[in-house]
């Protein structure tokens, strides 16, 4: 368990600490205009390799896999801090997205493993905190790190945890199925993913500083995605479970999962963006801003995981899908007499949606399929999210320069800022809509759907 948290809890802080430091690494290391790769290159290996983890976690074991991706995630921090200039940070920062997209999946696989429902309902609280406690301890770190010792240090923190994760995690002796048939990993799919998807964050705009479009490169993207997706029907070793989505549980469980990314991705991009551009306020008032849905997530997590088998995941979804509409919409139609804290408090409420249905629409995920399919199950929920959420961001980036463009003076500059975020957040007030919607179809259909038995069982209990 505590090295579950911990593994978790590595890649959570990297994701906040390095926000924070970025600035100071790119005015020393040179070549700003190669600051957006740092992320985008992150981003990328980060999203592309989840369903790959997933089913090498499926063929050769969870824990052989976590430590794999725990080793390849620390020398890459260690690379990151060796770093002589700006090209080979992106390099090395690319190198620890790959590591990355191992941890969480396979972690919450090994959950779905060990721990039985009702206990694994109730822990979900406990590693969502992680995610709460990097984001507040995260940019603080950073900033101290910058301030004394160097931003390198940013990097070589992940060292020490990585070695007590990866300690904790080798004692643990997995109990795998006498019977798991599993066919490998078809390279064909592999690659056409990977760079269909490569593709298409950059075409959208991911790692340009104008965010505009680069159209020959998402039609290939494009493309590369529509043959990953003959390749994948005629496979008999499929990369990502596909035929999963026509389940009447698993299908919209991942459908809600793709847009809830969106709305989460989008509010930590333009949250902070307003707060600061819009609004005034500085870069703590910004991260506390966006910080507050990273504080909400957990508190409900924890009460939804007590709820789960007791009212059922659909109302869950329901009731986290109707806080997921009003954050938004306090978003959206933000008075600016009451500034930052307004903000705050739609990012709070957010936060809370988000706890209610994400851990129970995952354990219900992993209760529907066998041991042999539960790693890729898992990435697949995982992926949707992630995906959508880069996608969406993208576009959401390409509908603000759009606003930008029209600007002919600073004053109007700033003004065509705040109507293009506006225009983001009711874009993200749409989405959360359409998870409302998405959560009245589950709870209308899943009478007559086929939930998992373990769920029926501490139903009926």
């Amino acid at each position: 368990m505590a090295g579950l948290m911990l593994s978790l809890f590595v890649a959570a802080m990297d994701s906040t600490v390095v926000g924070t430091a970025l600035p100071t690494i790119a005015r020393e290391l040179g070549e700003f205009q190669l600051y957006p790769w740092v992320f985008s290159g992150y981003l990328i290996t980060a999203t592309t390799t989840v369903p790959i983890w997933g089913r090498l976690a499926d063929r050769y074991g969870r824990r052989l896999v976590l430590l794999t991706g725990i080793t390849i995630f620390v020398t890459a921090s260690m690379l990151c801090a060796a770093s002589p200039g700006m090209a080979a940070l992106i390099v090395f920062r690319t190198l620890q997205g790959v590591g990355a997209g191992c941890i969480q999946p396979v972690v919450f696989t090994l959950v779905g493993d060990i721990f039985p429902l009702p206990q694994r309902a109730r822990l979900q609280g406990f590693f969502s905190s992680m995610w709460a406690v990097a984001a507040v301890i995260g940019p603080a770190l950073g900033a101290v790190f910058v301030s004394t010792i160097g931003w390198r240090w940013i990097f070589l923190i992940n060292l020490p945890i990585g070695l007590v994760a990866g300690t904790l995690i080798f004692s643990h002796r997995e109990r795998r199925p006498e019977a798991v048939v599993d066919a490998g990993i078809d390279v064909r799919s592999a690659i056409l993913l990977t760079a269909g998807i490569g593709l298409l964050l950059w075409g959208l705009g991911t790692g340009s500083q104008t965010a505009a479009p680069v159209w020959w490169a998402i039609g290939a993207g494009a493309a590369m995605l529509a043959a990953f997706g003959l390749v994948e029907m005629r496979s008999r070793r499929p990369l990502l479970p596909l035929d999963l989505l026509r389940s009447p549980v698993i299908g919209p469980a991942v459908m809600v999962g793709a847009i809830a990314g969106t709305v989460m991705f989008g509010v930590t991009a333009y949250v902070p963006l307003y707060v600061q551009q819009v609004l005034g306020g500085s870069p703590y008032a910004a991260g506390v801003a966006v910080g507050a849905m990273s504080i909400g997530w957990p508190v409900t997590s924890t009460t939804a995981g007590f709820m789960l088998v007791r009212v059922g995941y659909q109302r869950l979804v329901l009731a986290g899908a109707l806080a997921l509409v009003a954050g938004s919409l306090m978003l959206a139609l933000a008075p600016a007499t009451l500034g930052a804290f307004w903000m705050t408090a739609g990012s709070l409420v957010i936060g809370c949606g988000m706890g209610l249905f994400t851990a129970p629409l995952l354990i219900v995920i992993q209760s529907s399929v066998a041991w042999n399919r539960r790693g890729a199950a898992t990435a697949l929920n995982q992926f949707s999210r992630t995906i959508g959420g880069a996608v969406g961001v993208s576009l959401m980036g390409v509908l603000l320069q759009l606003y930008l463009g029209s600007a002919r003076d600073p004053l109007a500059a700033h003004a065509q800022l705040a109507a293009g975020l506006r225009a983001d957040f009711i874009v993200i007030t749409g989405l959360s809509a359409c998870v409302l919607a998405v959560s009245l179809v589950i709870l209308r259909t899943s009478r007559g759907a086929r939930v998992p038995e373990s769920l029926e069982r501490q139903a009926a209990t």
